[in-house]
């Protein structure tokens, strides 16, 4: 059995990269049954209304092609919208939910809980869900507004903000206290936090391709008319796996930004370091190799 992996830690780029995956090797079973547990009844959901919004679309791409009943395109056209209000609804709180219990995994895990279930991950969950949606609906607007001075600082408090969950769970603080702790923490490491961030999304973008192989078959056969009778059926199904499929994936880059919080946390604080030295001479004391970050 492999030695558990330490979580406040210098590392440089390539360890963070390294880390995540070998983090989610070790994990997989328990991370991937907590996230589907609590975040996958709401992506499930939410991929019900995008089966439902994409088979409006082809409904009207139909008739905007020459075929198809009007009345068919109008019902479709007032469909879409109500789907694309719940559709957003539901995979907000699907993200939402798979943050939380990445987060919630990795403190487990940095207590030296081994035996980590999903009722266990769903005790420390429930706890933060409406401080979740509160800090959630303030972060949005926050982004929003800085986003409309040009697009530049709408990526710099983005980016600087995507520690704020881990802060709030396992620093427990408030929202003003969260939000000063984001920006003290990535001070002068904003770039490797950005970079981090690229190349791990990049990654699970590619990964999450696998679930969107049947809405593209499904798809291009609508649109070649094959299969006519059960499209709408089949869009929904596979509109279902694409979308819990990415709540999956999605898991990748929250334990990345996970990895990167402890490491800037360490380069702040050194509380990993000192808490290593108060326990030299106990059993079992975790080697902490300190590096400067050299991205």
């Amino acid at each position: 059995m492999k030695p558990p992996i330490v979580l406040q830690q210098e590392r440089d780029f390539g360890q963070k990269i390294n880390v995540t995956f070998e983090f989610m090797i070790q994990n997989f079973k328990p991370l991937m049954l907590s996230v589907l547990y609590i975040a996958g009844p709401p992506a499930l959901i939410g991929g019900f209304f995008m089966g439902a919004y994409q088979s409006n679309m082809l409904v009207i791409q139909k008739r905007i092609l020459g075929s198809g009943d009007a009345g068919d395109y109008l019902s479709s056209f007032y469909s879409m919208g109500s789907s694309i209000l719940l559709l957003v609804i539901f995979l907000g709180a699907a993200g939402l939910a798979a943050t939380l219990v990445v987060n919630a995994y990795l403190i487990e895990y940095e207590k030296g809980n081994r035996a980590i279930t999903p009722e266990i991950i769903w005790n420390r969950v429930k706890e933060y869900i409406g401080k979740g949606i509160g800090f959630s609906i303030v972060m949005v607007v926050f982004v929003m507004i800085a986003t409309l001075f040009f697009l530049i600082p709408g990526i710099y408090v983005g980016v600087t903000l995507s520690l704020m969950y881990m802060v709030m769970m396992r620093e427990n603080l408030g929202l003003e206290a969260t939000f000063r702790r984001c920006f003290y923490l990535i001070n002068d490491k904003w770039w490797s936090t950005f970079g981090l961030l690229v190349i791990v999304g990049f990654i699970a973008g590619i990964l999450g391709y696998v679930f969107q192989i049947p809405t593209m078959i499904i798809t291009f056969s609508s649109m070649l008319q094959i299969g006519d009778g059960v499209n709408d059926v089949w869009t929904t199904i596979s509109s279902i796996i694409g979308t819990v499929g990415s709540v999956l994936v999605r898991s990748l880059v929250l334990v990345a930004i996970g990895f990167q919080y402890y490491n800037l946390v360490e380069r702040r604080d050194g509380s990993g370091i000192l808490g290593a030295i108060d326990d030299i001479g106990k059993n079992d004391t975790p080697r902490i190799d300190r590096r400067e970050e050299d991205f």
